[in-house]
């Protein structure tokens, strides 16, 4: 059951979700709307839902090198959390996926603790994935004429630094989690004694989880991984660009990758509503793509990712023989 602050972060998530849809709907005239979605050439959605099924196995086999120094997980184990966390961020408030995904795993595979799966999951999430989409911002706006102001160059820059000093906290983890943990407890004094311990519990059962920063095959894999995941992921949104007969040059599709996978990160409702249209909304005025053509390519390529993710999601907990509603109250009951 939802606390009250959970409650009313679900609430507020709603609430922006609308205020976006609004933002980008207002000035929108439907039947031209409507006429874009009819025209489109839905046949090219056929790869970048490839791309986008693609995606799911190769986090998958991502999450593997950073399992195995805890034990070898079966791939098809990892497939199916993964599956199932990404369909629950989809259909469940408050962003449980993640947490769906760990839990999911662990029920699966009694060798995996939820809370070393759940710090695989913060580090693949918070420092690869976002050092990765960093990176590739930084390519395209050395190589491609895109103008940036210096207080976004700067805003790109504090982001990588954050993600970097992440990994560094990650690896200082993983090296010392004794010593880490009496050190986050000394700077934490002024927190009850209870909470203190349970800090540096948490620390050392993350650090479990975060083994194969010990191992540099293992990281480099991880790297390889996510750089390949991320490319092929710009690369699905060419394909809905076609759809529409977009006349966009390919780093225009990196451009909405990130920009699409910052403005997710804004509170909203279970699938991203409002927030992942803006983001593609944004970035299609940017290159003076009209509002209607916009926000109907942004209804597709929505659809193209919920959908086939979704539909996967519910296969795997049905052929795991799991439960979303008792996944979804472990994963609330994580945060009380």
């Amino acid at each position: 059951m939802m606390t009250r602050k959970r409650l009313l972060s679900f609430l507020l998530g709603i609430i922006i979700s609308i205020v976006f849809l609004y933002i980008i709907l207002r000035n929108v005239n439907f039947d031209e709307l409507t006429t874009a979605l009819k025209d489109a050439n839905y046949i090219w959605l056929i790869p970048n839902i490839f791309f986008v099924v693609f995606a799911m196995f190769q986090r998958a086999e991502r999450w593997k090198y950073m399992l195995n120094p805890i034990a070898r997980v079966p791939y098809k184990k990892l497939l199916s959390a993964t599956c199932i966390g990404f369909m629950a961020n989809n259909v469940l408030p408050l962003r449980l996926g993640e947490f769906v995904r760990a839990y999911s795993l662990s029920k699966q595979d009694k060798t995996i603790t939820k809370s070393a799966s759940l710090a695989t999951i913060f580090v693949e999430r918070m420092v690869f994935d976002l050092i990765a989409l960093l990176l590739i911002l930084g390519v395209v706006l050395t190589v491609t004429p895109i103008p940036v102001d210096s207080k976004f160059k700067l805003g790109a820059l504090m982001s990588l630094g954050i993600a970097i000093a992440g990994f560094i906290f990650a690896v200082v983890i993983v090296l010392k989690p004794e010593g880490t943990g009496r050190l986050l407890t000394k700077y934490l004094f002024f927190l009850p004694a209870r909470i203190r311990d349970k800090v540096a519990s948490t620390v050392l059962k993350f650090s479990k989880g975060l083994l194969f920063l010990k191992d540099w095959k293992q990281t480099l894999f991880v790297s390889i991984h996510t750089l390949i995941l991320w490319l092929f992921m710009g690369i699905s949104n060419i394909f809905v660009f076609y759809a529409f007969n977009f006349d966009l040059p390919i780093y225009a599709s990196y451009v909405l990758l990130v920009v699409v996978s910052i403005s997710i990160l804004i509170p909203s409702s279970p699938g991203f509503i409002g927030v992942y249209h803006g983001g593609v909304v944004w970035t299609l005025n940017f290159f003076n793509i009209s509002q209607h053509s916009a926000v109907s390519c942004a209804i597709v390529l929505h659809a193209a990712q919920f959908i086939p993710i979704t539909l996967m999601g519910f296969y795997y907990l049905r052929k795991e023989h799991l439960s979303l509603k008792q996944l979804e109250k472990e994963a609330l009951d994580e945060g009380q």
